[in-house]
C-alpha cells in the first residue's frame, strides 16, 4: 500500500462516550473506537460499512475535557409497555471534548466521491456533535517499522509496553437480520487507546505507516477480523 484516502474531520463538540459506565458520570475515552471511526464512514457513504471493505487508520485530537449537566429522561417497563419512569427525569454530569480535529487513513481510494459530497451528517457521539469535513485528498504513504502514534488505538499486547488507556470494546458490529433485533458485536478485545499530547508514543509493529510530505504523521492502519 503506497497510497491512502485521508479525510481530515473538525467540530466543536465531541463525546467518544467510555463503554459500560452507566450510573454516575458520563465519562469519554481519548479517542473514539474503531466501530465509531466506521459509523462515520458509514454515515458519510449512506450506508452500512462492512468490516471487511475497508482498513483503517486514525488519529484523534481535542482542546480540552469539559463538563456539563444535562436532564435525562427515565422510562421503565409495566409488564406491558415502556413509560415514564415514576420519579421523574434526573440530571447528571457528562464529560466532552471541545474543538475535535480527527484526521481518518483508509485504503478505499474509490470512495473519494463520497466525502466530498457525503451522503448524511457525521457526528462523533451524540447526534448533536456534528463533524465537518474539512479536507479529502489522496496521500503517498510509506511503510515503517518504528513510529511516534498518538491520539490512536491499537490492539493491546502484552509483550508491548504501550502508556495509554486499556479499554475493552467491540472492534465492529453487524446489523442483526431480524426487525428490531439490533447490533451484533464482532471480536470483543482489549486496546490501547492512546492521548493526544506531545510528541507521541514510540511504538513497534508491522502495520506502521507514515505519510510522505513536509511534516509527516505517523498512523497505525488497522484491519479488522471477521
Amino acid at each position: 500500500m503506497d497510497k491512502v484516502l485521508e479525510i481530515q474531520f473538525s467540530g466543536w463538540t465531541a463525546t467518544p462516550r467510555l463503554p459500560f459506565v452507566l450510573s454516575g458520570n458520563a465519562l469519554c475515552m481519548p479517542v473514539p473506537p474503531y466501530s465509531t471511526i466506521l459509523g462515520i464512514i458509514g454515515c458519510c457513504l449512506g450506508r452500512f460499512i462492512s468490516p471487511d471493505e475497508v482498513k483503517v487508520g486514525f488519529q484523534y485530537l481535542y482542546d480540552t475535557v469539559s463538563m456539563d449537566i444535562e436532564t435525562r429522561r427515565r422510562l421503565q417497563f409495566d409488564g406491558k409497555k415502556i413509560k415514564n419512569h415514576d420519579k421523574g427525569s434526573d440530571a447528571y454530569i457528562r464529560e466532552f471534548h471541545t474543538n475535535p480535529r480527527l484526521i481518518v487513513w483508509i485504503d478505499r481510494l474509490d470512495w473519494k466521491d463520497y466525502f466530498e459530497s457525503p451522503v448524511g451528517t457525521p457526528a462523533l457521539g451524540r447526534s448533536q456533535d456534528l463533524l465537518q469535513i474539512s479536507k479529502v485528498c489522496v496521500k503517498e504513504v510509506v511503510s515503517v517499522s518504528e513510529a511516534y502514534l498518538k491520539g490512536c488505538m491499537i490492539p493491546f499486547d502484552a509483550n508491548l509496553m504501550i502508556p495509554g488507556q486499556l479499554v475493552q470494546v467491540a472492534e465492529s458490529y453487524v446489523e442483526g437480520e431480524g426487525i428490531g433485533s439490533g447490533r451484533i458485536p464482532i471480536n470483543p478485545m482489549m486496546f490501547v487507546a492512546i492521548h493526544g499530547e506531545g510528541k507521541g508514543v514510540h511504538v513497534s509493529n508491522s502495520n506502521l505507516y507514515q505519510t510522505q510530505e513536509e511534516q509527516p504523521i505517523d498512523f497505525y492502519m488497522h484491519t479488522f477480523t471477521i
